[in-house]
């Protein structure tokens, strides 16, 4: 692991030039923090420029290619100072848990609000721990090697922050992990700019990244069961 001194290097997978430009623009904004030291646009060229450069992160996507991606992954996670990180789009089949299993540190939504996946980028390479590996909403599977419960007191707290407005966005993302935020807005009656307002005080208080892993804390701590007291929701803005 770096010191605070030291840029996160990060590898680019992808064989789409502008999600690479778009990648490679997002993370090298944020240097001397992290930086981009490779890019592949093929899984063979992935695995050599990894074995040369060791790289601390590498953003992940599946595409069409000789090698399996899931080996591929597996390959590349075999050197535990290297950590993958899968980019997958809303509507994009990819076999999430499956790349888990095989060893990737975690996933990000590439519709996520920029900032998400710089937090992701960090929280991947800071924490010894993979995050919690966890899918609904059609990704089956749960694997808990790797992952450290935390004590149930602990995740009770952080529950009981939540507003009720909160509990309720959170079923209904949960009920239809599909769905856009736009889409939700309008069958809550509030402005996406509400839901986003709303998602950001609910990762704050849980101590989430993004909406993937707002999906796997309600399914593990059964949030999207939750039958709270009837309460509406307000458009404030």
């Amino acid at each position: 692991m770096t010191d605070q001194k030291t840029p996160i290097s990060v590898m680019l997978v992808d064989c789409r030039p502008l999600v690479l430009v778009g990648l490679h623009d997002l993370i090298n904004a944020r240097k001397p923090r992290m930086e981009v030291t490779g890019q592949a646009t093929t899984y063979t060229h992935a695995l050599d420029l990894a074995d040369q450069l060791r790289p601390h992160v590498i953003f992940f996507s599946f595409f069409p290619d000789a090698l399996n991606p899931l080996e591929v992954v597996a390959e590349l996670s075999r050197n535990t100072e290297m950590k993958v990180l899968l980019l997958k789009g809303l509507y994009e089949a990819v076999p999430a848990a499956q790349a888990i299993e095989a060893g990737a540190r975690g996933i990000v939504l590439a519709e996520d609000p920029t900032e998400s996946i710089v937090q992701a980028i960090l929280k991947v390479h800071h924490s010894d721990v993979a995050m919690d590996r966890a899918w609904v909403g059609g990704l089956s599977g749960y694997a808990a090697a790797g992952h450290v419960p935390l004590k149930c007191n602990v995740e009770q707290a952080k529950q009981a922050r939540l507003t009720l407005r909160e509990r309720e966005l959170i079923r209904a993302i949960v009920g239809e992990p599909s769905a856009k935020y736009v889409s939700i807005a309008g069958r809550l009656g509030i402005s996406e700019h509400t839901v986003h307002n709303h998602l950001s005080n609910i990762y704050q208080k849980l101590d989430l990244i993004n909406r993937i892993d707002l999906l796997m804390y309600a399914q593990k701590h059964g949030l999207n069961h939750e039958v709270p007291p009837n309460s509406v929701w307000v458009k404030l803005d």
